[in-house]
């Protein structure tokens, strides 16, 4: 009876306890293509983003967040917590028209968050493959699934069309889970935001709610026709005197409305509070290139798909009721959000991943738990980039034509600027945010954040810089934290640095599952299935893969390279050995004392 009386007691504890233990919803917002210098939030009065800016700052803003420079690397390491190099998804982005995907092995975030009672939408974007039909979001751990699994859409007729040697495949790309979707007008951006506030009206308060909103915007249409956006956003832009940066800098506001919205319906369904709120750029603009959207990156150098600060270190802002607004410098890498949501939701993350657990450092304002990390790698181009502490440090063959800073001819104005504080204080996120929580702007404390926000500010941007570029000779040392704007070349000066980082450099090199050559697939032509990028292998079907060597590592060995290697080896070799001979001699007397002992 005693022991039966304490199960029911034990029981009820239990019960009480896991009452208690509220999982926050968790809303992730990502942008395509988005430049640094697009957001108000860091210093620009060009285009107003009242909603993202104050989430910024009311939640925590994440100053030095890195992604890889190009969508299907960066998100395949957001849903995997591993680099893409460990999956065969770095370098360029997977094309409609290729077989291949994240691996089939990788368990995604999605499938953790299921595990701990969430219910898994994703809406939008998804590029990780869609040759077969085990590739898709819902065979990879979301419940339902409405967007696009190519790179890019037309935002109006929701097709893609993939050029090659003067031939195109084109056809629609928009599904609801895994059925083509042919019957949906209006703006592509429009369609995401509805979707999200209906299934947000719609879900089932009693579970946790997983919602992934994969924006197409501001990313270049993949259609014939790039920059499309509704009338009223280009009127909210009518001051910026480029008519395509006016274009781009339309649909950045459509995305900042969308967010605005999101966040009324969050608070319109009663669960605001407990929904932790991510907003992240999945790499930073294209000023120049094939997928060019006008955007810009200022002051940071270069454009995305390369490894300066403009393509890798991006826009991300964690907003909750229940944390402390703040500007964290910590760094913070794309793979840590498997992990860190994964603790949030009350799970276990994997084990053997890149990505380390950042809530608790987040939560309590604690010192980062990530000190280095592998930037960016590219080896069909021949670079890659590698952070420790306050250095970075690229190697190999960038192109020089867009290693400077780029856009500046955008920033002209024909017409004076909308007012910062009004635009802010009439957003919806300024309304819900007092209305629902009670939380009132502090115009100081915001010009105060804008104002360390703002690189620009506290660095001289110069064309006159003579520019380090790398090269299969010698590589480029930058001290990041001082320097963000990659002007000082270190190189020359810190060779104990660049040896040790050039190492592990060579160490992560080893580990690439090599990118091989885009192979275009003729059955993968949408005029083959009614002119849809529908799937067109069988799951077990297989298909001949070309094999790549090993490639190359893009720098040639550095001289004292293998000295410093054989130093180091040899240093923990002795340290090794010291305190083997010492440990034998501790143990050798203790022994002689007992023998000899009375």
């Amino acid at each position: 009876m005693f022991f039966t009386f304490l199960f029911i007691i034990g029981t009820l504890i239990l019960n009480t306890l896991s009452e208690d233990i509220v999982k926050p919803n968790i809303v992730f917002i990502v942008a395509d293509d988005l430049g640094w210098d697009d957001v108000s939030i860091h210093g620009s009065d060009q285009i107003m983003t009242p909603n993202i800016d104050i989430m910024g700052y009311e939640g925590t803003i994440l100053h030095q967040y890195y992604t890889d420079s190009l969508g299907t690397a960066s998100r395949s390491a957001l849903f995997t917590g591993k680099y893409a190099i460990r999956l065969g998804t770095h370098g360029s982005s997977i094309a409609a028209t290729e077989d291949g995907g994240v691996p089939l092995s990788e368990r995604l975030l999605p499938s953790y968050l299921q595990d701990a009672g969430y219910t898994t939408h994703l809406l939008g974007k998804w590029q990780l493959g869609h040759s077969r039909k085990s590739y898709l979001p819902t065979s990879r751990g979301f419940d339902t699934f409405y967007g696009f699994v190519t790179g890019s859409v037309d935002y109006y007729t929701y097709s893609h069309v993939e050029s090659f040697n003067g031939s195109a495949f084109f056809g629609l790309d928009l599904f609801e889970n895994t059925h083509p979707v042919d019957n949906q007008t209006g703006h592509l951006a429009d369609i995401i935001t509805d979707q999200a506030i209906q299934i947000i009206r719609n879900h089932d308060i009693n579970k946790p709610l997983y919602l992934h909103v994969s924006h197409a915007a501001p990313h270049a249409g993949g259609g014939l026709v790039h920059l499309q956006t509704p009338e009223d956003t280009i009127n909210a832009n009518d001051h910026i005197a480029h008519s395509a940066r006016r274009l781009y800098a339309g649909m950045v506001t459509g995305l900042d409305k969308s967010i605005g919205n999101i966040i009324a319906a969050l608070a319109e369904r009663e669960i605001l509070d407990n929904t932790l709120i991510i907003f992240v750029s999945d790499n930073g603009a294209a000023p120049v290139g094939a997928t060019q959207n006008f955007g810009s990156n200022l002051p940071l150098r270069g454009t995305k798909g390369r490894p300066w600060e403009g393509a890798i270190r991006s826009i991300a802002i964690v907003w909750h009721a229940s944390i402390t607004p703040q500007i964290w410098n910590g760094l913070f890498h794309v793979t840590d959000w498997l992990p860190t949501l994964v603790a949030a939701a009350g799970g276990k993350a994997p084990t053997g991943i890149d990505g380390v657990n950042q809530w608790n450092a987040l939560t309590k304002d604690e010192d980062s738990s990530r000190k280095r990390l592998l930037l960016t790698v590219d080896d069909l181009n021949g670079w890659a980039a590698y952070r420790d502490g306050d250095f970075k440090i690229i190697i190999g063959d960038v192109d020089k034509e867009t290693s400077v800073y780029l856009g500046n001819e955008f920033k002209e104005l024909r017409l004076p600027v909308h007012l910062y504080e009004s635009t802010l204080l009439s957003s919806e996120a300024a309304h819900v945010f007092k209305e629902i929580l009670d939380l009132y702007l502090d115009l100081d404390e915001i010009f105060h954040k804008r104002d360390k926000l703002s690189l620009r500010s506290k660095h001289n941007i110069s064309q006159e810089f003579n520019f380090c570029v790398p090269s299969r000779e010698s590589g480029c040392l930058f001290n990041i934290t001082a320097d963000p704007l990659e002007t000082t070349n270190l190189w020359p000066s810190l060779p104990d640095v660049v040896r040790r980082m050039v190492l592990r450099l060579r160490y992560y090199w080893a580990q690439i599952n090599p990118r091989c050559l885009v192979k275009i697939d003729k059955k993968s032509d949408p005029s083959l299935r009614d002119f849809v990028w529908s799937p067109w292998l069988k799951d077990n079907e297989q298909v001949a893969k070309p094999i790549r060597d090993r490639p190359r590592f893009p720098l040639k060995v550095l001289v004292g390279e293998l000295q410093y290697l054989i130093d180091s080896k040899f240093n923990n070799f002795s340290e090794t050995m010291s305190a083997y001979v010492k440990s034998m001699a501790d143990s050798f007397l203790e022994n002689v004392s007992e023998l000899f002992s009375f």
